[in-house]
């Protein structure tokens, strides 16, 4: 088990705007976690990975933020302490779960936050049609970007005569390991 014990727990309101209803965590230890992060970014589809400064950023769903640093884990957005804690186990579990099968994931040194807007928009079909719910292509591939909407999200991407650009949109997403929010 590579992070066995977590030495600190801090969990208080944002320092810039106590008035904010979410709160922050950081936990701190003494194991270097940080040979676990290119298989947790490829397992868990990290947002942005810094492997200079050993840095894995992690976007869940609901605006909540995990950052893993070799020594120290912080967590952006909880409702409340339970949550803070429970994301804390979770984060917890998943480390060692995945640093536990690593010889079987394939590790990943590339980020989603690499994906441009606009090499996703060149390869939608640029009909505006609003099927996805977004009022334009744009707004639909910022949000694919961020992993809001999936690839599904655009029916006609899925038409025959736009098949190439699905193809190749699919491509470049999973090579940035993109994954929709929501997505397992």
């Amino acid at each position: 088990m590579l992070l066995e014990k977590i030495d600190n727990l801090d969990i208080f309101r944002p320092k810039m705007d106590s008035t904010k209803e979410t709160l922050h965590a950081i936990a701190t230890f003494a194991v270097d976690i940080s040979p676990a992060f290119p298989y947790v970014n490829a397992e868990l589809g990290g947002w942005d990975y810094d492997q200079t400064n050993q840095v894995l950023l992690l976007k869940l769903a609901d605006g909540k933020w995990i950052t893993l640093h070799p020594r120290k884990i912080a967590i952006r957005g909880a409702r409340d302490m339970e949550e803070a804690k429970a994301l804390l186990a979770w984060i917890q579990t998943q480390i060692n779960d995945i640093y536990a099968r690593r010889a079987a994931i394939t590790p990943r040194y590339v980020s989603q936050a690499g994906l441009k807007v606009i090499e996703i928009l060149r390869l939608l079909p640029m009909t505006n049609c609003k099927a996805c719910g977004y009022a334009a292509c744009m707004a639909y591939a910022a949000a694919l970007r961020e992993g809001e909407i999936r690839l599904e999200d655009c029916p006609p991407l899925w038409e025959d005569k736009f098949r190439e650009k699905q193809v190749k949109l699919q491509a470049y997403l999973e090579s940035f390991g993109w994954r929709a929010l929501d997505a397992e």
